[in-house]
């Protein structure tokens, strides 16, 4: 049953936004009356002040008050229109599940929050970002519910904007290395005698479509040792051996491809510069230590055999790499040994997991 003191016409009543002693004192928070005392236009006014749409709703979920900017967010015209009126029924069907969960904990005592689509009252699409948390009166019970929706309709197509470039970016790149791929196959026709060779190039180029896939399309269903298996997949050749271990960490969406763009990269360089251009060894260990991750990358050739090492400290791809690894609150060490080239990439775990 809606509580008496939250109509369809008066702001709610008796909101509790401290604990009243028992012998009031100048300044002291205390419960007030929005509907009988001056404090309720104070209040309102304050309301009025946020950008953001600022609603009470009854226990039974009946929407009792709207502040004017929210109205105004909503192409709300005349509030009497909706006034009392479930607010769950004033969602999208498909919006209405999470609406109708966040009442439910809001009776219970408890605040939540959610993200929905909900055009305004005129059918402009916006997408709200959506707090719901108790009132309570002067015994402590629910008396009503507070809702805070923010408008994050910008955001929203943003992220759609990046999603619809990736899925470009993915559908181009692969593209590419099949149509590499076939162009190899298709000049062996002609000598024969090279189709061995054009059927490892073109797996090669396949392999990379994978990497760079991992780059673009991670779910956080990825382990840290999978990983480093599957990017360093495409780089596993005749010419250069690598070797993967690790621990079986999972890994959120954020930190995969940050850890798959600093393994490319390494393999990248090691391709130009290192080992697997030279015929050796490449181990790639990353585990957990302490609330750390470290990934040891360690090249082993001959390094009398050719030109020395000269692997960049800049670059494009190195700046992005330590941007990135910086931007993790992580840290990246290396240089030339005897043997090769070894590097310890350093990232706090709690921000992998993300």
């Amino acid at each position: 049953m809606q509580n008496p003191a939250l109509t369809a016409t008066t702001p709610p009543m008796l909101c509790q936004v401290g604990r009243a002693p028992e012998h009031e004192e100048a300044g002291a928070l205390q419960y007030f009356d929005l509907a009988g005392l001056p404090m309720a236009s104070v209040v309102l006014s304050m309301l009025d002040q946020s950008d953001d749409c600022i609603k009470v709703i009854g226990t039974d979920g009946s929407l009792q008050f709207m502040n004017c900017n929210g109205k105004k967010a909503m192409q709300i015209d005349d509030f009497a229109d909706f006034a009392g009126q479930p607010w769950h029924s004033l969602w999208p069907t498909e919006s209405q599940g999470a609406v109708q969960q966040s009442l439910g904990e809001a009776r219970d005592g408890r605040a939540s929050r959610f993200e929905a689509f909900c055009p305004t009252a005129k059918g402009d699409p916006r997408w709200w970002e959506v707090t719901v948390s108790p009132i309570r009166g002067g015994d402590g019970a629910v008396a009503g519910i507070l809702s805070t929706s923010r408008d994050i309709s910008d955001r929203f197509r943003r992220e759609q904007q990046l999603e619809t470039i990736a899925a470009e970016m993915r559908h181009r790149l692969r593209n590419a290395h099949a149509i590499g791929a076939a162009l190899v196959m298709g000049a062996t026709r002609e000598a024969p005698e090279h189709r061995q060779f054009g059927l490892e190039i073109a797996t090669r180029l396949n392999h990379l479509a994978e990497v760079q896939a991992h780059l673009l399309d991670v779910d956080g269903s990825m382990t840290l040792k999978d990983l480093c298996a599957r990017t360093l997949a495409a780089f596993n050749t005749s010419n250069g051996a690598v070797q993967c271990g690790g621990d079986h960490v999972r890994l959120g969406e954020q930190g995969a491809r940050v850890l798959a763009l600093v393994i490319g990269e390494l393999a990248t360089n090691s391709v130009k510069y290192g080992s697997l251009g030279r015929g050796g060894e490449v181990e790639a260990h990353a585990s957990v230590a302490g609330d750390a991750v470290e990934l040891h990358w360690t090249e082993r050739f001959d390094v009398k055999d050719e030109a020395p090492l000269t692997a960049p400290s800049s670059g494009q791809g190195v700046s992005l790499m330590k941007r990135m690894i910086a931007l993790m609150d992580g840290g990246i060490e290396g240089g030339r040994t005897d043997t090769g080239y070894r590097a310890v990439v350093s990232l706090p775990l709690k921000r992998l997991e993300q």
